[in-house]
C-alpha cells in the first residue's frame, strides 16, 4: 500500500484527481445527457427555488431534486454506528422492515414514471439495496428512462453486479469503508467484511475499465467512529490502491438517550395529532440511533487524522468531508449536543425517503402517504408535508441534533 513518501503513479502525475474527475463527468454527460435537466434544476433549487417556496409559498415545494428510495431494509451486516433498528431480535413493529411488505417491481416503476418529467437524482439505498430481489431489473428500468443513478452500497456483493452497473450506465457509486481489514471487520460485524469490498470495489474499477465508460465515479465513505479514529488516514493510500474517484469522510450522526426522550416529549404523539402530522410512534425508537463513544481525550487525535487526511490526499484523490466542519467546531459537534449550530434544514424542500414498502417519510417517522395507493404529486405536497415543512421552518426538532441533512455553519 503506497504511503506519501513514494512516488505517485505516472496517471496520478498526469492528471490531478480533480481534472480527472471533470472529464469523468463530462463524459457521462455525453452518456446520458439528461444528467444536465437534473443538475442544473439541482443548482437552481439549491441558489433561488426553495428559498422563494419558503419565503413566499409556506409549506409548498417545487418537485423533489433527489429521491432516496429505500428498496429494502434489510442487511447482511450489522455495523456498530448504524442507526437501522435491527439489532434487536424480533419484529419491529414497523412496516418497512418486513420484507414480506416490499414493494413489487411494478410499484416501484410505476413511481418512475410518475417523477420522470422532472427527474429527480434517484439515491438508492436501504439496508443493503443489492438485497431486494429485483434489484437489476430495477436499475435498468431507471437508466432506460434516463435517471440520474447514486448507488450506495456496503460493498460485499459488489463484485455479483460490477459488469451490470458499468454496462447500464449508473453514474456514481458510494461504497462503505471504515479503514484496514481489522478495522472494517470490526465495525461492520463481520469477519470477511473487508475482502467482500475491497474485491467488489476493484471488479468495479476494472468492469469500468475494460468497458472504456465514463462511470460509475466511485467514493468510497468512512462514517468516524471510536473503533476507526486511529486509522482514519489510512484510508487515503487505501483509496489509491483501490482506484477509487472520491474518499468521504462522513461526521458520525449520533443521539444520546437524554436527547431522544427530549426529542420524543417535543415530537409525541399528541404534538403529531394537534399539528396535523402522521407520526409512527415513538419518533426516535430505542435502538433506532447511535450514541457516539468519542471523548474529550480523543478530539486532538481526531483534528490531527483529519488534517493528515487532506495532506495525504493532495494530488492523489479527491476528498470530501460531510458536513465539512473547521477545527473550532469539533468539539462542539461531538460533545455537546446543545450547541446552537444554526436552525435550518431545507431537506424537506429537496426530497424524501421512500420506505420499502412504499411509505412516503421526510424524517423522524412522519409519514406522509404511500406511493402503492396514492400518486407521488398528491403526496409530495399533500397536508402532511406541507405542516412539516412549515414547523420546520421555524425551528427543527432535538432528534435533529446531528442529522446529515441540516446546517452546522
Amino acid at each position: 500500500m503506497p504511503d506519501d513518501k513514494k512516488p505517485q503513479s505516472p496517471d496520478a502525475v498526469t492528471a490531478s484527481p480533480k481534472s480527472s474527475l471533470t472529464a469523468r463527468g463530462l463524459r457521462l454527460l455525453l452518456q446520458n445527457p439528461r444528467m444536465a435537466h437534473t443538475l442544473l434544476r439541482e443548482e437552481y433549487r439549491k441558489k433561488f427555488g426553495i428559498a422563494y417556496d419558503r419565503r413566499f409559498r409556506p409549506g409548498f415545494s417545487g418537485p423533489p431534486v433527489t429521491l432516496n428510495l429505500n428498496l429494502t431494509r434489510r442487511c447482511n451486516l450489522k455495523c456498530v454506528m448504524c442507526e437501522q433498528h435491527r439489532h434487536v431480535s424480533g419484529p419491529t413493529g414497523l412496516n418497512w422492515y418486513d420484507p414480506r411488505r416490499e414493494l413489487p417491481l411494478a410499484a416501484w416503476i410505476n413511481l418512475l414514471d410518475q417523477v420522470a418529467s422532472f427527474r429527480p437524482q434517484l439515491y438508492i439505498t436501504g439496508g443493503e439495496p443489492t438485497l431486494y430481489p429485483h434489484f437489476p431489473e430495477f436499475i435498468k428500468a431507471a437508466k432506460q428512462r434516463g435517471f440520474m443513478v447514486h448507488l450506495q452500497t456496503n460493498g460485499t456483493l459488489l463484485d455479483r453486479i460490477a459488469d451490470d452497473l458499468v454496462s447500464l450506465g449508473v453514474e456514481a457509486v458510494t461504497v462503505s469503508m471504515d479503514g484496514p481489514q481489522e478495522v472494517h471487520d470490526a465495525v461492520r460485524g463481520q469477519k470477511d467484511a473487508f475482502r467482500k469490498t475491497t474485491a467488489g470495489l476493484r471488479a468495479l474499477v476494472a468492469a469500468r475499465k475494460q468497458a472504456r465508460r465514463p462511470g460509475p465515479i466511485i467514493s468510497i465513505n468512512c462514517v468516524i467512529s471510536k473503533a476507526s479514529l486511529a486509522t482514519l488516514d489510512q484510508l487515503v493510500p487505501l483509496a489509491q490502491e483501490l482506484g477509487v474517484d472520491i474518499l468521504q469522510i462522513q461526521h458520525t450522526i449520533f443521539n444520546s438517550a437524554a436527547n431522544v426522550q427530549r426529542h420524543n416529549r417535543a415530537l409525541s404523539p399528541a404534538f403529531a395529532a394537534e399539528q396535523g402530522l402522521n407520526l409512527a410512534p415513538p419518533s426516535i425508537p430505542e435502538g433506532e440511533y447511535y450514541e457516539s463513544e468519542i471523548t474529550p481525550a480523543d478530539l486532538p487525535l481526531l483534528v490531527d487524522k483529519l488534517a493528515d487526511i487532506r495532506r495525504l490526499a493532495q494530488g492523489r484523490v479527491k476528498q470530501v468531508f460531510l458536513p465539512n466542519l473547521p477545527s473550532n467546531l469539533l468539539d462542539p459537534y461531538y460533545l455537546d449536543l446543545a450547541h446552537p449550530f444554526p436552525q435550518e434544514c431545507i431537506a424537506p424542500w429537496k426530497g424524501c425517503r421512500i420506505l420499502p414498502d412504499g411509505t412516503v417519510s421526510p424524517c423522524l417517522h412522519l409519514t406522509s402517504g404511500n406511493i402503492a395507493s396514492q400518486p407521488f404529486a398528491e403526496i409530495w405536497n399533500g397536508p402532511q408535508m406541507r405542516r412539516f415543512r412549515q414547523i420546520i421552518s421555524r425551528r427543527l426538532f432535538p432528534g435533529c441534533a446531528r442529522c446529515c441533512s441540516r446546517s452546522f455553519t
